[in-house]
């Protein structure tokens, strides 16, 4: 049966890159990618910890393979800010490469992706902001994440920090961001610490679960979404505590980020990313850490309204099942899983217990912020949020 927001006979468009290759040692493709394209030229965005680390020495090996001239641009910053954009935008008009090629993280991603947009069109970084903003194309753009989390490599989104603004976030959202190919190789996040293992994740976590109760979703994302939500519960610690000497718990996180994020692109997310917007922007908190803390407060505010999605989520989760249990007290223990993930890779349950200076007095404030510039979140969100109950959720967490 046909559970989903809408008809079973609403057409929904698949938002995609224009091909994945997706499989442990799966870089080696861009040598007969570079190849058959017959390029000759490619610039590397990405950043000093990854290339250091040595996780994009596979790719730099598949380029030298094909005989390609390759430079390199490793200024990328978390969260990055517009000003980045333009400076590797620059410099692909510098060496003027034939590929724009982005490895690492979702701040290298999305950096790579912009500015390959902003090189081939004479216009200011700044109107490329918003919806549908990007005048055309950009150069061909490859994608190789280095991290399990953030789904960038198969989105069409950039987040960026405007330095003139405050530091706020602004988003790009164009069709012409999505890469011409994703590679996904699990071995390219051999090198990632357990923290960022685990912040990553958890982001892949939410990403599901917000599609999965999106008010936008659609049979195609609810099934990418229950996949993401399984491999995430079945792999997560291990590739935490197990790290480089679990291939298989590797593997299973990368296809998790990658189904999250092709799931997301196509439904929307919800309100643990709105209110993840304040903490970063105003007290310097990760993205995927924020998203971690709040899932569990965001998920219980939720479940009266999908009690039904929320106890198959718990299911998903490996929640065993309770004679005489009621679907809401299932869908609760959902919740309680998800706390239980938390608390078993080292991430807090509750924000003061975060290393952050977080005011509980300025949940008011972060509530406007978050309707402010986050607002298609919270329309997204399964269950209706006023601004008293987002700082509700706040003070909960907290």
């Amino acid at each position: 049966m046909f559970d989903g927001i809408g008809s079973i006979d609403d057409v929904n468009a698949v938002r995609s890159p224009n091909a994945i290759q997706y499989g442990m040692g799966a870089t080696a493709k861009l040598e007969g990618y570079v190849t058959d394209e017959d390029l000759e030229s490619a610039l590397v965005v990405t950043d000093e910890g990854v290339l250091e680390a040595g996780a994009a020495d596979p790719v730099f090996a598949a380029l030298e393979a094909a005989d390609v001239d390759v430079e390199t641009y490793d200024g990328v910053q978390p969260e990055p800010k517009l000003e980045l954009v333009e400076r590797a935008a620059d410099e692909l008009t510098r060496v003027d490469a034939d590929v724009m090629i982005g490895v690492g993280g979702g701040s290298s991603l999305d950096t790579a992706k912009a500015a390959s947009a902003l090189a081939e069109h004479d216009v200011p970084v700044r109107e490329l902001l918003g919806m549908g903003n990007v005048p055309g194309p950009g150069r061909p753009t490859v994608l190789l994440p280095t991290t399990a989390g953030t789904g960038s490599e198969v989105t069409h989104i950039g987040v960026f920090a405007d330095g003139d603004d405050g530091g706020n976030k602004k988003v790009v959202y164009s069709d012409h961001l999505f890469a011409e190919l994703a590679i996904v190789d699990p071995e390219l996040t051999r090198s990632q610490p357990p923290g960022v293992v685990a912040a990553t994740g958890m982001d892949a976590l939410t990403h599901a679960v917000e599609a999965y109760v999106s008010t936008l979703r659609t049979p195609y994302t609810d099934a990418l979404a229950r996949r993401a939500i399984e491999l995430v519960g079945d792999n997560l610690r291990e590739a935490i505590h197990q790290g480089e000497h679990n291939d298989e718990a590797r593997y299973g996180m990368s296809l998790a980020a990658m189904l999250g994020g092709q799931a997301f692109v196509n439904s929307g997310l919800g309100a643990v990313h709105a209110l993840t917007y304040p903490l970063a922007t105003e007290c310097g908190l990760g993205h995927g850490l924020a998203n971690a803390v709040l899932l569990p407060h965001v998920m219980a505010y939720n479940v009266p309204a999908e009690a039904d999605r929320f106890a198959e989520i718990a299911t998903l989760l490996g929640v065993p099942e309770r004679d005489g249990e009621t679907t809401l007290e299932c869908a609760y223990r959902g919740v309680d899983a998800v706390e239980e993930l938390n608390d078993g890779i080292g991430i807090p349950n509750r924000i003061r217990d975060l290393e952050a200076d977080v005011d509980p007095n300025a949940f008011d404030a972060f509530a406007d912020i978050a309707l402010e510039h986050s607002r298609h979140n919270v329309d997204r969100n399964p269950r209706r949020m006023t601004k008293d109950d987002i700082v509700g959720v706040f003070e909960t967490a907290y």
